[in-house]
């Protein structure tokens, strides 16, 4: 299996995780080591600034073991893990245990590009629960704009819409919850669209 890791900002992040709000879905983000805590706390306020009641809990882990038996007791509804620790035999122990994984919420697993190269070696099937939902840290140097383009682009061709008929369908409420569509949406600055458990 093949993921394709996307560079987005953390806003966008965390709009993504409150239209994932109420679901079991699992997203990787790509960042380097030494920045990873910092990036988990400035995505937990990004988050909470969407939602101040939100049940969020920042947790780090250095084993696989670990990272199993914190998740499994853990009752928040977006879960921001740091999981930068963690080597190949970490990730096989996840996937052999990913049964005790079921989580009803948001997890993301925050990794290196080297941890995220190990989880797909040793954790195809906790991979496969990634989806394509795997991004990465929007390096200062890359055009923000560019990538929203790029973005924009790849979403008229999965749904086979013109921005104008994305925002007529959000205006007329028919537009389906899948989360594609409220990152359109917000690409497109028409985040007033959405609807309001998700904004």
């Amino acid at each position: 299996m093949i993921l394709r890791v996307r560079a987005i900002s953390l806003g966008e992040l965390a709009l993504r995780i409150q239209v994932l709000r109420d679901t079991a879905a699992y997203l990787g983000y790509v960042a380097a080591q030494d920045s990873a805590e910092d990036i988990i706390a400035e995505l937990a306020e990004e988050v909470r600034a969407l939602d101040p009641t939100i049940r969020l809990a920042r947790l780090a882990v250095t084993r696989g073991d670990e990272l199993v038996d914190c998740l499994a007791r853990e009752p928040a509804e977006i879960v921001l893990l740091n999981a930068t620790a963690l080597i190949g035999d970490d990730w096989s122990t996840v996937d052999r245990r990913r049964s005790d994984l079921a989580h009803r919420s948001v997890v993301v697993f925050v990794v290196t590009d080297v941890g995220f190269e190990a989880l797909m070696r040793h954790a195809p099937n906790l991979a496969s629960w990634l989806a394509g939902e795997v991004f990465a840290v929007v390096h200062e140097d890359e055009d923000a704009t560019e990538l929203g383009a790029q973005r924009l682009a790849e979403l008229r061709i999965w749904g086979r819409c013109s921005d104008e008929e994305i925002v007529a369908k959000a205006t007329a409420g028919s537009l389906p919850p899948d989360p594609e569509y409220a990152e359109w949406l917000i690409l497109l600055g028409r985040a007033d669209l959405l609807p309001p458990a998700t904004r």
